[in-house]
């Protein structure tokens, strides 16, 4: 959750571009950047430096280093997201799609 939501402070669609960058760390890490319960880590969010990566690829860095910006006003938008380029690294979806199939899911 990003630190204006649990802050109370007006908030906008930058809170879905911060919410991206947890979801990219939980996807890398296999848990959430604060693990501890849910109440708790919102009481560190606003208060702790933003969530980071180690041992990943420049690129990774840079994109999440966009994403997980506290103020708001800072934080890239999705239009600058889709031309950073760790998304420029991206296969075509249809890369995908053999992964998907041989994967069935439960």
């Amino acid at each position: 959750m990003a630190p204006e939501l649990i802050s109370r402070l007006p908030y906008g669609p930058e809170v879905d571009i911060w919410s991206l960058g947890v979801m990219v760390i939980e996807m890398v890490d296999g848990e959430p950047p604060i693990s501890m319960s849910p109440l708790k880590a919102m009481k560190m969010i606003p208060r702790q430096p933003a969530p980071k990566l180690k041992n990943v690829s420049p690129s990774l860095k840079g994109f999440l280093d966009r994403l997980l910006v506290r103020d708001p006003a800072q934080r890239a938008t999705a239009t600058e997201l889709l031309k950073h380029p760790f998304v420029g690294k991206a296969g075509a979806p249809s890369c995908i799609v053999p992964l998907m199939r041989a994967e069935p899911m439960r």
